[in-house]
């Protein structure tokens, strides 16, 4: 009677354990759709306010700290999501954005330069420039939603 019982625990444990793995798969898979969706929303909502912000920032302190800060907050999150555990069937797509992610954190380092050299913040940056390539993946990325 002990035996069956061990075998039937053992059979269920075999069925079970790759169901978990599969199961973690579908949640790497989620969050991994999840922090990129946020993150691009993030990158497209900064593309949209930054020409304005450094408009401002060339004339009013208090712009320019915000400004600051504001670029400061997208490097971090920038490292965020180069970090972020990433599917197989989502490295090439990461990778794409990594890559324009290295060039936006270029592009920012120049930008907050230029900030501290009373300079215009955008000057010879080439941030609109990324930003668009991002937004036009972004662009893609919704067009592969089914629910559209």
């Amino acid at each position: 009677m002990k035996r069956k019982w061990t075998l039937w625990v053992l059979a269920i444990s075999l069925f079970m354990l790759p169901g978990c793995g599969i199961l973690e798969t579908v949640d790497n898979s989620l969050t991994f759709a999840t922090e990129t969706s946020t993150y691009m929303n993030e990158v497209s909502e900064f593309g949209q306010e930054v020409n304005t912000m450094a408009q401002q920032a060339l004339t009013d302190v208090e712009a320019r700290t915000e400004l600051k800060e504001r670029m400061l907050a997208l490097k971090e999150q920038i490292v965020q999501y180069a970090n972020l555990q990433v599917p197989d069937y989502a490295k090439e797509l990461h990778g794409q954005i990594v890559s324009y992610n290295e060039t936006l954190q270029q592009s920012l380092d120049k930008a907050l330069a230029n900030i501290e050299q009373g300079k215009a913040a955008l000057e010879a940056t080439g941030i609109p420039e990324t930003l668009n390539k991002i937004n036009e993946l972004l662009g893609q990325l919704n067009d592969l939603n089914p629910s559209r």
